[in-house]
This record gives structure tokens, sequence and C-alpha cells, in this order.
């Protein structure tokens, strides 16, 4: 049986399918395209921004400055001109919402489907409007309750979505599905052979927490790194990063009564990752591998960590 990571793939591979992804994040924009034929990496661009002009929230606008920003990417603007027939777009981790539910049941009709999520949402989130998108996918259980129903869905405020999609469109790319740094990551992970993990995303402002149990997602958490990155404070933020891993890895031994065999990295850092990557591995009590070792075309090694996302979308 088709893992949650196929499953999952396959929900939104049933819209248009693309050849080209842009991520965007407070510290760049990058993009990757392929070929539609045999999917080779045809074309792909890393164009660094100033701090303060991308600001991701998930419910305030997130381009502070546009004019400045729009300046920062001209000179790269051409990089775009083959990305215009549809484009997959990640936003950063803090401008939406990831959430992993179980359900006993669910309503067929869609519509009730969607109101009886969107309930379970707010139970999360109770000051959450109806002015968000959401995407969801339903996936049966694999484990001893075969009767549970398993629900992985993103949300982002409407006006957020909109907003990158206007400034986009200013530069002639359409938008076709928007996406989620890392779950597209995921998908560059083959869970025959990795069971039981944490896959990790590091941006400049976040990280992302991802932990897949008996090769189905189990569950992902969000914390944010702005007031350690701020005030510079390195060793305090990998000590976030440190102690999440270890809850969340309790939290499973006592939930499922399962351990963890490895930790998957990503640095989507410009500069140099600062010993990061050596102190998790040096604190932890997990081997840790680096998930950009999975991208297979030819780049360089800052390259790889960047486009990783990107390429795992596009897979």
């Amino acid at each position: 049986m088709n893992s949650i990571f196929d499953k999952f793939k396959i929900f939104f591979s049933q819209q248009p399918l693309s050849h080209s992804a842009v991520q965007v994040t407070s510290s760049h924009i990058s993009g990757v395209h392929l070929s539609s034929k045999d999917k080779i990496l045809k074309n792909h661009f890393i164009l660094p921004l100033s701090g303060g002009v991308i600001q991701p929230s998930f419910e305030k606008a997130n381009i502070k400055d546009l004019i400045l920003l729009e300046k920062q990417i001209r000179e790269g603007a051409e990089k775009f001109s083959t990305y215009s027939r549809g484009t997959a777009l990640l936003l950063p981790e803090l401008s939406q919402r990831t959430f992993v539910f179980s359900f006993d049941s669910l309503p067929a009709a869609s519509r009730e489907r969607e109101q009886l999520i969107r309930f379970r949402v707010k139970k999360q989130m109770p000051l959450l409007a109806d002015d968000v998108r959401i995407s969801y996918d339903v996936v049966q259980a694999e484990n001893k309750n075969k009767n549970k129903k398993r629900v992985v869905l993103t949300l982002a405020w409407t006006s957020v979505v909109n907003e990158y999609e206007n400034f986009f469109s200013r530069l002639q790319l359409k938008i076709r599905l928007v996406g989620v740094p890392i779950l597209a990551l995921a998908y560059l992970i083959d869970p025959r052979k990795e069971k039981n993990f944490f896959l990790i995303n590091i941006e400049r402002d976040s990280f992302g927490l991802l932990a897949v149990v008996d090769s189905e997602i189990f569950l992902y958490r969000q914390k944010s790194l702005l007031e350690g990155r701020r005030e510079g404070r390195f060793a305090e933020s990998v000590q976030n990063v440190v102690q999440e891993i270890e809850n969340t890895a309790q939290f499973i031994q006592d939930k499922v009564k399962r351990e963890m065999a490895c930790i998957w990295v990503r640095f989507g850092l410009l500069e140099p990752e600062l010993d990061f990557f050596s102190q998790l591995e040096s604190t932890l009590g997990f081997p840790v591998k680096r998930a950009e070792s999975l991208v297979n075309f030819r780049l360089h090694e800052q390259e790889k960590r960047i486009l990783a996302p990107l390429l795992g979308q596009l897979q």
C-alpha cells in the first residue's frame, strides 16, 4: 500500500502539473525549472534579499517594502522568463500552519468534511477566521486501528497568499499551486528505507520539525528563531532546536512506543552553517544526516541546501 507521502503527493499532483517552483524566505528567493520530458535541471537561481524586506507572518502582510524588493530582484528578473507557464510556490514556514489530525470517521460529503476539519483546527486556533485557504488529504492510517483516518492539512491566510501571487504576477509569473517547504523536502526521502525519523528544516527566522513514524507523517511542529537570530544568540537557537527534538522524541516514545532512528536536517541559510550541524550531532543521541545529500543534480553544496525543497516539490 502506498505510504502517506505517496498519497499526499498524489493529492497535490491532481492539480495541473508544474515543472517550475519558486521558494520565498526572509533571506532569499530561489527557483528551479526542470525540463518537462525528462526532468533535467534547466535553470536555477538564488537571489539574496536584504533583511526586513520580507517578514514571514501567518496573519500580517509579508512584503514590507515592495519597491525595494522589486529593485533587489530586478537584475535577476530575466531568470523568471522560463517559469511563466505555471509555477509551484513554497511559502515561508511561518506564513502557514500545518496540522496532522486523526479521526475515527469523516463525512462522505466534501463540504461537511471540510467543516469538521475546520472545527478541529479551531480547537487549536480559536481565533482563526474563515478567510483561510485549506489544503488537506485524507489517508487511512496504516496502524493497528484500521478505522482511524489521518488528515494532513495546511492552511494559509488568503490575503497572504494573494500578496505573493500578485507580486509574482508583476513578473509575469503565474502561481499554479502553493506548497510547504518541509513537506516538499519529505518527498526526497524514501519512506520504505527510512521508517522512523525526524526531518528538520531550518531557516534564518524559524525551524519546522516533521516526525515520521512507521513511514507515515505523525506530527509537525514549528518554532520561531527570530529572537535568537536578531540578538546573535546562536547557541540559544541551537538549544531551541535540540529541546524541541528531545521533547518530541519523548512524546512519541510515550504515545506510540517508537524510537526515532535518525534526523535529517536541511539548512536554508545563505551564510555558512556556523557549526549548527556539528552542534546538533554532538548534543543529540541520534545519527544526524544532511537532507541536501539526497539531491541528485550536480550543484554546489550551498545550492543543494537552498534548492532542496524546490527539487523535492518537483520530484
